[in-house]
Formats: structure tokens, sequence, C-alpha cells
């Protein structure tokens, strides 16, 4: 009697094209998985530079503004290295990436106020931008007492 135990050729070929089949569907998704993780992990550092703006914002108070009063209107742009110097953010977690260049603007009206950030973060292995979020033009801000 003979013992038939192992695979057959056509069966090893038949389980190796479903298993590249498998993987060729698998892959895209996986690397836009990674791809949406560190996309959300630039979004929620924009959202923690928010937060570090309006702690600093209380803290500055008056100073905040060149005019040195607390009644004003107009905007304010906060540097990520002035936030990193008031000790309220760290550094982007991975070193493979530059956030250096972001800036929380801090607008204030009679009534109401408002934060935004603009983030671009620079991969240093290759220096090309791997996440940009422009939430306002790049403009002058300008400072006025309120009446």
């Amino acid at each position: 009697m003979k013992n038939n135990n192992g695979f057959t050729l056509i069966e090893l070929l038949a389980t190796i094209t479903i298993m590249s089949i498998v993987l060729f569907l698998v892959i895209p998704s996986i690397m836009n998985l990674v791809n949406n993780n560190q996309s959300k992990s630039f979004e929620y550092y924009g959202q923690s530079l928010i937060e570090a703006a309006k702690i600093y914002v209380r803290k500055e108070d008056e100073d905040i503004t060149p005019l040195g009063i607390k009644e004003w209107s107009g905007c304010v742009d906060i540097s990520y290295q002035e936030l990193l110097a008031a000790d309220l953010i760290k550094p982007y977690s991975d070193e493979q990436y530059d956030c250096t260049d972001a800036i929380v603007r801090y607008t204030r009206e009679e009534n109401a106020s408002s934060y935004q950030y603009n983030l671009t973060c620079l991969d240093t292995t290759d220096h090309t931008i791997s996440f940009t979020e422009q939430m306002f033009t790049l403009n002058t801000c300008t400072v006025q007492p309120m009446e």
C-alpha cells in the first residue's frame, strides 16, 4: 500500500496562485491604512498645536500683541518655536518628519475668537512634503485696539 499524504504539483501551484491573488488585493489596503494613520497623526498634532496656543494666549495675556493691551481685535500668529520655547508642545514624535514651520493663528473679534493652524511636515529622508494643511492664507496679521 502506498501512502499519498503529500501535495501534488497542481495543488501546490493553485495554493501559491490563490495566496498571490490575496496578497495582491490586501497590500494596497494595508498601505492605505498606514498612510491614513500617518495623516491622522499629523492632524492630531495640529490640534495639539491649537490647544497649546490657547494656553499660550491665556498665559501671555496682554503681552500677546505688540500693543500690550487686553482689549484688541485682529489676529496674532504664534509660531511653533514660541510654543516650544514656552514648553507647551513637544517636537513631532517621529524623527523622520520635520514639522517645525507650523503656525497657529489666533483671531479675535469683538464677540468671538478662533484658532487655525498651518502645518507642513517634511520627510527628512528625501525632503519632500509628507503632509500639509493650510487653514488660512499667510498674510500679515494686524492688531488694533477695540473701541
